[in-house]
């Protein structure tokens, strides 16, 4: 649980409610649901648990939209007053908003409180790929706008943003929704490394242990555990680097399994996959035969989209080592995968969201 501070005299755009501060509102972060991937119809639920630190008799909530969306009337919370809990499930716009809690006794309101923590409904992704899309330190971009672009990492030492706050500004600035992206690519790995993970099978790896389904295993995780509950536009993947030892038809078949298992552990047989043009450039025969391979990968599978030129960032230019971005490399990647999803790319596809 994280305490929610109050904002005593504050302004967040237009929001400017009256406080009444005599019991403190703390958000059950962990069993809340702050970030729904949008439907269709521009919608998507969010969920709010909280608790109080003093007993009330009934709870109402609001939200303010602060980017996009509509703001709400009053909505009123469930509530336990023995535990002194409130919950609540809310549809809303799209859009990022401020909830504003109102806590009450004999009908009257004793604590009116609008929280810093706030609540988005936009569009989620999240990566497959290598140390390319993963980031390697220094190289990294952090001066994004992080109120309102989630870029959620792996949680140990070294794992960093890479240029996926980018992206999620250039993105939000473009569809005026909150943007929510799961780096969650892998160093050292491969499309076969993935393929086969994914369903167990085995192959000899330097630090990836295929008996516990490494590298995909640790994606499911987040998959399973996250992702299903947020919603999912769209998965953008990056692999060529390190598959020019692999066969064309490997490359290709690869792809088909871990984007097989995915769709599957999902239920959701549309999500679509934007297939990065990654590689290193050039005409070498291991070159060539990754373009080729990517190229059938839109061909023969389903619900796939090109994503980003990232083959004609070369050189010392954009790559500090001839394969991983430099910070020049970091800006145009964010960019090309910002030209590879243009606003129809939001209309064609279908995006998941929890049942």
């Amino acid at each position: 649980m994280g305490l929610i501070l109050l904002l005593n005299g504050c302004k967040s755009e237009d929001i400017t409610p009256k406080f009444i501060a005599n019991s403190k509102v703390i958000i059950d972060k962990a069993n809340s649901i702050d970030f729904a991937q949008r439907n269709a119809t521009n919608e998507g639920s969010i969920t709010v648990v909280g608790k109080s630190d003093k007993s009330f008799q009934s709870a109402k909530i609001k939200f303010n939209s602060s980017l996009g969306g509509v703001s709400t009337d009053w909505l009123t919370l469930n509530i336990d007053p023995t535990t002194k809990e409130f919950k609540g499930k809310f549809t809303l716009k799209a859009g990022g908003y401020y909830p504003q809690i109102q806590l009450f006794n004999d009908n009257k309101v004793y604590t009116d409180t609008l929280l810093t923590w706030n609540v988005k409904v936009g569009e989620v992704f999240a990566v497959i790929g290598h140390s390319l899309v993963e980031g390697q330190k220094p190289y990294t971009i952090e001066n994004y706008d992080q109120t309102w672009c989630d870029i959620l990492i792996w949680q140990y030492d070294g794992a960093i943003n890479n240029y996926w706050g980018r992206l999620a500004e250039k993105l939000k600035v473009k569809l005026n929704v909150p943007i929510r992206i799961y780096n969650t690519g892998i160093g050292g790995s491969s499309s076969e490394h993935w393929a086969l993970s994914a369903y167990g099978l085995p192959f000899q790896h330097p630090f990836f242990d295929w008996k516990l389904r490494y590298p995909y295993s640790l994606f499911e995780k987040r998959l399973v555990n996250e992702i299903s509950k947020t919603g999912l536009r769209g998965i953008l993947v990056a692999h060529g680097e390190n598959d020019g030892l692999l066969s064309e038809n490997k490359i290709v078949e690869s792809t088909k399994m871990y984007i097989q298992k995915t769709r599957d552990l999902l239920d959701a047989p549309q999500l679509t996959f934007s297939i990065a043009k990654s590689n290193t450039g050039g005409t070498a025969e291991p070159i060539m035969k990754v373009k080729s391979a990517q190229r059938r990968i839109l061909n023969e599978i389903k619900n796939t989209m090109v994503g980003a030129d990232l083959e004609t960032l070369t050189g010392d230019k954009f790559r500090w080592d001839g394969i991983h971005f430099n910070s020049a490399g970091l800006e145009q990647a964010a960019n090309r995968w910002n030209e590879s999803l243009p606003l129809s790319f939001f209309t064609q596809t279908t995006p998941y969201t929890p049942k």
